[in-house]
């Protein structure tokens, strides 16, 4: 896992929580990174880097101009490429309004499935590339509530993910997806009681770390995982099980 000597990644929505690990734990590895997100993201994310040598790259929705930008911030073109989500409020399906339908699947699947497909193009040319996607579970679920646009969005993408391995296969490109269940920065916000029972519906009895979902992202990006393509691992402690 740490023969990236070389290598190039770029990473959607780079500044939550877990993406912001993937960011840090490829630059340590010595990788150049763009890091991709709006202009407000990276200016509430305050020292999000942590001093490692990474560039910034705002998002557009014209996918070649916007791996265009990355291949010139990193000298090269991008070996891989990590799409994390954005943040998306929550809302009842019944409450739901047309536009915030609209929005959270432009922003959610639209915008990383052009991305992927760029990405895709310029990677089956050279022989060779790692995409992965960072999911919700609820994208596989289905069982949460408030979230209806967001894992229908992200269901989508999880579809188009694993269609895509298929096609890419041939080329030497995989395309891999990671789910997530409860993680810490989902539940510092609710009281300890309710994160107490939430900690024991988890086999594993605690909530994952945001690095052990980046370290999962280097094993499916590294050499190791080529013969893994069109797989979504699953992150929840034992909580889901396909």
């Amino acid at each position: 896992m740490n023969d990236f000597a070389g290598k190039n990644v770029a990473v959607l929505n780079a500044t939550g929580a877990i993406a912001r690990d993937v960011v840090q734990n490829f630059a340590a590895r010595g990788l150049r990174v763009a890091a991709i997100d709006t202009p407000a993201a990276f200016a509430a994310a305050a020292d999000w880097s942590q001093g490692k040598e990474v560039s910034q790259i705002m998002v557009t929705a014209d996918a070649a101009a916007l791996l265009d930008s990355c291949e010139r911030a990193l000298g090269g073109p991008v070996d891989i490429l990590v799409c994390a989500a954005p943040p998306v409020g929550q809302v009842t399906i019944l409450d739901m309004q047309a536009a915030d339908l609209r929005r959270i699947v432009e922003d959610e699947l639209c915008v990383p499935a052009l991305l992927m497909q760029e990405a895709g193009r310029r990677m089956a040319r050279r022989g060779n590339g790692r995409i992965i996607s960072l999911f919700s579970m609820s994208a596989k679920t289905g069982v949460h509530t408030k979230v209806g646009p967001f894992a229908a969005a992200k269901g989508g993408l999880l579809a188009y993910s694993r269609v895509m391995a298929a096609e890419l296969a041939p080329t030497g490109v995989t395309v891999n997806a990671i789910a997530t269940s409860l993680f810490e920065p989902q539940v510092a916000i609710l009281e300890y009681a309710e994160r107490e029972a939430l900690a024991k519906a988890i086999p594993v009895r605690r909530f994952g770390k945001v690095s052990e979902a980046s370290h999962a992202v280097l094993f499916l990006a590294s050499d190791q995982a080529a013969f893994i393509t069109g797989e979504t691992m699953n992150l929840s402690g034992g909580r889901f099980m396909d």
